[in-house]
């Protein structure tokens, strides 16, 4: 895999740190009557510095002008000024600490939900149930939640004294040396005799390997072959190509998991599938909303595409390109350009469309007409999928919770459920099929 695709923004928090251009070759490649165009804009300047009503900035018209010129092609370019770059980079580089622990406020404490078994704060003795009082020895009673741990955000290898409260120990001060750390990557437990995952984000390099260390324990608790899995999609965001795609490789034995596509066919970089999966004929379910996007459609697409999964939910955010960061030559900033496209193994492009359930079910009751989602499409100059068939959800298929459904109960996780546990999996997985 190529740099520029490991650091895809919108796959991926990072900064590409690509090498620059020679200026004087891209001249040559500018026909003649875009510098007589670009003479206007130069023009234009020129009255606005000496007729507007008010003084004006000259800097800030021209970063205005390229951010509109830059708007016209798609909502995720842009350019990004020189002093909010460098600001990227260095907090691209930097490395804050935390304590590895998951909190609530409760009753004026910081309560602990989970400690992190590597992280930190576990290594120190606190754990779930624990309660933190004081921070360098500075009450966090009365506080809010946000100005509770402010104290304990800070910068990696420094120490921090806190007052932690426990139910078997009392009260203790503890010195926790704050580490470079990193959140849950997924939620799991059994549901209904059936195992469950969450994955919230795939922005966490060790998603694949603490999602084999779930399933593992899953299999520990249920039994192996596991008698079906949930894969809960619905409002993640993406995050890593490299983990969607080796997390896709835990379910399929090798194979493309995805295409990824640019202007030139030299641009095109195909990604597979390790041989071997992890839970081999084990019926699986992916749940996805309008606000699964990215990394989180790769996973969905690539196992609905290879017939291994059946989708649930409602059709997906349509996050189907890839942006590069390219430094402007002397310092002055940076381009956010859309250079590429993603494809499912199929060949379909995401853009715009999303992945569409083979199971359409809501989450809410019946209004009585198809609510309109906010999703790729939604958004101005939007990339336009160059596949015009209709990929509408269709308000008649989608199956809606029932009047006397729970309020407090998930409508579509218990679809999944009732799904893998009846004859309706193989019916929508061998709908597929007759769709390819």
């Amino acid at each position: 895999m190529s740099l520029k695709h490991g650091f895809a923004a919108g796959l991926c928090a990072a900064v590409f740190l690509g090498a620059s251009w020679s200026m004087a070759n891209e001249r040559d490649k500018i026909d003649p009557p875009s510098y007589d165009r670009m003479q206007i804009l130069a023009d234009v300047l020129a009255i606005v510095e000496s007729d507007y009503v008010e003084p004006v900035e000259t800097q800030a018209l021209i970063e205005g002008a390229l951010q509109g010129a830059l708007a016209k092609l798609d909502p995720h370019s842009g350019y990004v000024p020189p002093v909010a770059f460098t600001e990227q980079v260095k907090a691209a580089r930097r490395e804050y600490g935390g304590l590895g622990i998951e909190v609530t406020m409760e009753e004026g404490m910081i309560k602990i939900n989970y400690a992190l078994e590597d992280g930190p704060a576990f290594q120190a003795g606190i754990r779930s149930g624990d309660f933190i009082t004081a921070v360098e020895g500075e009450s966090i009673v009365g506080k809010n939640l946000d100005e509770a741990v402010e104290g304990i955000r800070g910068l990696a290898g420094d120490p921090v004294i806190v007052t932690v409260m426990s139910p078997e120990t009392g009260t203790r001060d503890l010195t926790v040396v704050r580490q470079k750390v990193r959140g849950r990557a997924i939620r799991h437990r059994v549901e209904d005799g059936l195992g469950y995952v969450l994955i919230e984000s795939f922005n966490n390099t060790k998603l694949t390997d603490d999602l084999t260390k779930a399933i593992n324990e899953l299999k520990a608790e249920l039994g192996d072959p596991l008698p079906g899995l949930i894969i809960d999609l619905r409002g993640n965001r993406g995050g890593l190509l490299t983990q969607s795609v080796s997390v896709s490789g835990l379910f399929l034995d090798g194979g493309e998991v995805l295409s990824v596509r640019g202007r030139q066919d030299v641009d095109t970089e195909r990604y597979h599938a390790e041989d071997g999966e992890l839970l081999p004929g084990t019926p699986i379910v992916v749940l996805v909303s309008p606000g699964s996007a990215s990394a989180a459609e790769i996973l969905a697409g690539a196992l609905q595409d290879r017939g291994r999964a059946v989708v649930v939910g409602r059709r997906s955010f349509g996050k189907g390109s890839v942006q590069s960061v390219i430094p402007m030559p002397g310092k002055r900033g940076a381009l956010r350009l859309t250079t590429q496209k993603y494809y499912t193994p199929s060949g379909k492009s995401i853009q715009g469309r999303g992945i569409m359930p083979d199971f359409l079910v809501s989450a809410f009751d019946d209004t009585g007409e198809l609510r309109r989602r906010f999703r790729e499409d939604s958004l101005p100059n939007a990339l336009i999928n160059i596949d015009a068939s209709e990929y509408e959800e269709d308000y008649d298929a989608v199956t809606f919770p029932p009047e006397t459904f729970p309020e407090t109960e998930d409508f579509q996780l218990k679809t999944a459920v009732d799904v893998l546990k009846s004859s309706q999996y193989q019916t929508l997985l061998d709908a597929q099929s007759d769709l390819d």
